[in-house]
């Protein structure tokens, strides 16, 4: 790794993603999140939240040919787990659902820059971020899972990690998962997320357990520092882009951390966001509406932007 490439941040350097941040419209830096699952023949409609799917792998791979021709920049890959324990062992299988889904899509749409998340929450019966040992939180045990997770990632042929937990020690312990896998290349981004109720959606989509008090604890909304304190220890452990989210609600907080910190910052709009332009029958204008929001996290310094309305966005 040149010492340039550790300066600037592994994902600058990223064929894949380096075309989209040099992108000169925005749907060329739009990354839609899917959600895949072993479940399902075709595509499911999430029951409590009808705006979001679960997709097959045939489903997955039409998506992927539909945005690659659109131009997005790439696809976040969840999956839904149809199996949880304490350990959360199926995220870490090397035939899981999203190391298949990952090969797919880039047999399909290899110009189409892969992201994943590398989490425990939709994996175990309690739904936290963390795994636990004798009632306790087990961080080490956490950040080796995170590992496995992260290798069968990268050795699928992720193009970025993002582990979205924000358990401290997740870059640092997927970074040495990666270089183990022989991708030291692989660009991780750190996850910068407030405390917020803008989250439940997608959590049901992934069919993750609701959790009312988290043991990993966010950031506070009204913190001006936080998120700035934490992407730069972040970016010193070694990430090389940071995400913030909500997106609504971190607008501010993208201009502070993107003025501070020479990395890119990627504006992650929840589910629950997505909700809002999808309230009424009114669709030209809610779409419209939702590009207004993705225009202005790029005004506040986003280089990057995750949206569930980043592939319908496109539509005319």
């Amino acid at each position: 790794m040149s010492p340039t490439t550790l300066v600037r941040g592994r994902l600058r350097d990223h064929p894949l993603w380096s075309r989209a941040l040099a992108a000169p419209e925005i749907v060329g830096r739009l990354i839609q999140p899917v959600i895949v699952s072993a479940r399902v023949d075709d595509r499911e409609r999430v029951p409590d939240a009808p705006f979001l799917e679960r997709l097959s792998i045939t489903e997955l791979v039409r998506d992927a040919r539909e945005a690659s021709s659109a131009g997005l920049a790439g696809f976040l890959i969840f999956a839904a787990s149809d199996r949880k324990d304490e350990l959360a062992l199926l995220a870490s299988e090397r035939d899981h659902i999203v190391a298949r889904a990952i090969h797919a899509v880039k047999d399909a749409a290899p110009d189409l820059a892969i992201a994943t998340d590398v989490c425990v929450c939709a994996y175990t019966p309690h739904g936290q971020c963390v795994l636990f040992a004798e009632g306790q939180a087990n961080v080490v045990g956490t950040l080796d899972r995170l590992a496995e997770i992260a290798a069968v990632h990268a050795d699928a042929g992720a193009d970025l990690l993002i582990p979205s937990g924000m358990l401290e020690g997740s870059v640092r312990s997927l970074r040495a998962a990666a270089s183990a896998a022989g991708r030291p290349e692989l660009p991780i981004a750190a996850m910068v997320k407030l405390e917020s109720v803008l989250y439940e959606a997608h959590r049901m989509a992934v069919e993750a357990i609701p959790v009312t008090e988290r043991a990993v604890p966010l950031i506070a909304v009204d913190d001006r520092d936080g998120a700035r304190t934490r992407a730069a220890r972040e970016v010193a452990a070694g990430a090389d882009a940071v995400v913030l989210k909500p997106g609504l609600v971190t607008l501010d907080l993208v201009t502070r951390v993107s003025e501070s910190v020479d990395r890119p910052v990627i504006s992650f709009f929840t589910a629950d966001e997505h909700a809002f332009f999808t309230a009424s029958d009114d669709s030209r204008d809610l779409a419209d509406a939702e590009r207004e929001t993705f225009r202005a996290a790029r005004r506040a310094g986003a280089d990057l932007i995750i949206s569930y309305g980043a592939l319908s966005a496109t539509a005319e």
